[in-house]
């Protein structure tokens, strides 16, 4: 029985020493890294920003306050939803900016994490329709290109990395994992990283969710 388990031990260790090897060698914690960097650099010039904006011109308290108070959730929640099911035109920060509103709200960003990820679907199907069609094949082949590659060298990891990095048109891979026809069943299990995105990016770049009130 030891013996057995000491096998099994093993063959997981060398398969995950082997993935980490393959994906070494085509570049993924290279591209890793450097989104993370152009992660933190973007959002501290936007934090200087908007500091200096808020400033020296005009204070943006107001502003903010008045946009997430005068449109109904459900609009919101609406508007969110057919972006993240078709192209994902609108940044995703903007409604964890709307979260700020409510006494709790990981409640939300949970409830935008879940509808982020059900468009995800809907931009599958989006794109099987697409790849049935040879001459809106060839053009959405051509347009997403840059994803279709990524997906051929890291599969299922780079579905994470659309996920969960902010700026990841999440939308428009999933479009192009659909067309290369990458199996859905995996595409269901690796996209379940988009549910924990907005929580995290609202923990860390927001300070919205007080830890207090988790506890009862």
């Amino acid at each position: 029985m030891a013996e057995k388990l000491n096998t099994y031990y093993y063959n997981i260790k060398r398969k995950i020493q082997n993935q980490h090897l393959k994906y070494k060698s085509k570049g993924l914690y290279k591209f890793i890294g450097l989104n993370i960097l152009k992660i933190v650099l973007v959002y501290t010039l936007l934090i200087i920003l908007l500091i200096l904006i808020g400033k020296y011109w005009i204070d943006l308290g107001p502003i903010f306050q008045f946009s997430i108070n005068n449109f109904s959730d459900k609009l919101v929640l609406i508007i969110f939803f057919i972006s993240e099911s078709f192209l994902g035109l609108v940044p995703v920060d903007l409604f964890m900016i709307w979260t700020t509103k409510f006494k709790h709200p990981i409640i939300y960003l949970s409830l935008l994490g879940v509808l982020s990820y059900i468009g995800g679907i809907i931009s599958y199907q989006i794109g099987y329709w697409i790849s049935r069609r040879k001459k809106i094949k060839a053009y959405t082949e051509k347009m997403l290109q840059k994803y279709i590659l990524f997906i051929q060298k890291w599969g299922g990891a780079f579905i994470i990395i659309a996920a969960l990095f902010p700026f990841s048109p999440f939308s428009l891979v999933t479009i192009a994992v659909s067309v290369f026809r990458y199996p859905f069943k995996k595409f269901l299990i690796y996209g379940t990283s988009r549910l924990i995105r907005f929580v995290l990016q609202g923990v860390i770049f927001f300070d919205i969710l007080d830890l207090d009130t988790w506890v009862v």
